[in-house]
């Protein structure tokens, strides 16, 4: 028997097919054996508020059609368009890493698609903080 387990710890929300459910008093795994069916953790979920990066907002798209608020037809295509402006800036660090996620994505293999992102987000943090580092500060001169 295959399929997606979660690990729940107890009082934890998730969404199933749009569903809140919320885990009783003691941890729980759930197997989940249909490959249809919607997942999220609510604490995997972003926050509108933290969206501020490319693949942020990339998360926060695939988030949004497992909890079924947007559709699928008009989402997929700009998704593939932002992974694919990704796609140079990752193939360096690891050249199959954005086209496994659109791989996951178009196979609407949303949960495995925001692990994978997880993964990517971490990269992502890295690479802005190395250039938020080289990028000068303005030195306040004046002209006598």
């Amino acid at each position: 028997m295959s399929g997606l387990v979660l690990k729940i710890a107890p009082g934890e929300r998730f969404i199933v097919n749009g569903a809140v459910l919320e885990n009783g008093d003691k941890p729980a795994r759930i197997r989940i054996t249909d490959s249809d069916v919607r997942v999220l953790r609510c604490r995997d979920a972003l926050r509108p508020e933290d969206v501020n990066t490319p693949c942020k907002q990339i998360y926060y798209a695939v988030q949004l059609l497992i909890t079924g608020d947007l559709e699928e037809f008009g989402t997929l295509p700009a998704i593939d368009e932002e992974c694919a402006k990704l796609l140079d800036v990752f193939k360096s660090i690891d050249p199959e890493l954005i086209p496994t996620l659109r791989s996951m994505i178009s196979r609407n293999n949303y949960y495995s698609a925001l692990c994978h992102l997880r993964q990517i987000l971490v990269i992502e943090d890295q690479l802005l903080a190395r250039a938020s580092k080289t990028v000068a500060p303005a030195i306040d001169t004046k002209v006598a």
